[in-house]
This record gives structure tokens, sequence and C-alpha cells, in this order.
């Protein structure tokens, strides 16, 4: 009979993840509502005049500089994210590789996320005067490149 190496359980022979779950778990709270989350709170008030309802509605809904509702901190909550979670990652390559390989990875992941906004954020074209060039995904880039290099130029 031939023996084997012994089978390693992922489970508890894997590395511990050292991941911020705290963080993970606001960053998927925040990407329900702006993946569409705020539908089901709409939908909900169709069938529904249930005061809790018809509060939820309305804080679903920008308001033309009359103060502000939740629905106005889901972008700002994201960049927040963005900001505590770059220190994160980008600490860790630049203690690994070095300051010449962050950089060239700011710059990667800038452009990608400005671009793929770009494109999302057009639809279908009929007109190269159509093209969207500051949508959510592109501001996200921006601000996510400008505090990644001041993060890694800066102690």
């Amino acid at each position: 009979m031939n023996v084997s190496a012994p089978v390693q359980n992922t489970l508890t022979d894997s590395k511990p993840s050292h991941r911020l779950k705290s963080l993970d778990a606001l960053r998927g709270f925040d990407m329900f509502w702006i993946a569409g989350g705020e539908h089901i709170i709409h939908a909900m008030r169709k069938v529904s005049d249930a005061g809790i309802v018809v509060f939820l509605d309305t804080q679903f809904m920008h308001r033309d500089w009359e103060g502000m509702t939740f629905y106005d901190l889901i972008f700002p909550l994201f960049l927040f994210i963005v900001g505590v979670s770059l220190s994160f990652s980008l600490r860790k390559i630049l203690t690994e590789k070095g300051r010449r390989e962050a950089f060239a990875r700011i710059l990667k992941r800038s452009i990608l996320l400005y671009l793929i906004g770009v494109i999302f954020s057009s639809g279908s074209l009929t007109s190269i005067e159509e093209i969207r060039l500051m949508g959510v995904l592109q501001r996200i880039a921006i601000c996510y490149f400008s505090a990644a290099i001041l993060f890694s130029i800066f102690k």
C-alpha cells in the first residue's frame, strides 16, 4: 500500500487572515446600498403606507440643498472605507516591495477604476459628447490616487 502525505485540513492549517472583518462588513453594507438596495425600500413604499416605511423611503432620495438624508452618506462612507483600507494594503506593499512598486500599483488601479467608471457611466453612446468623465467611480479613482500617493510619500 502506498502511503501519501497527510491531507491538510484547510480550516485549521490555513494561515490566519489579517483582514479587518469589521471593515469588510462595513464595505459590504455600503456596497449593498450602492448596488441598489434602496430599490427594496422604494418597493416596500409602493405596497405600504406604514410610518417607518414612509420614513425610510424619504431617506433614500437625494434632496436638492434641503438638508441631508441617509442616502447622501453612502458615497462619503465608501471614500472613508477606501482610505482606511489603503493604509493596510499600501503599508504592506511599501515594506515588502518598495515605493516604486507601490506607485505602479496606485497608478494602475486608479487608471483602471477611472476607465471602468467612464465605460459604466457613459452607457450606450450615440455621440462622443455623451461620454461622462466625472461619475462616481471616477471620483473614487481620483480620491484613491490622491490619498494613496500622499500616504506613500509621507510617514
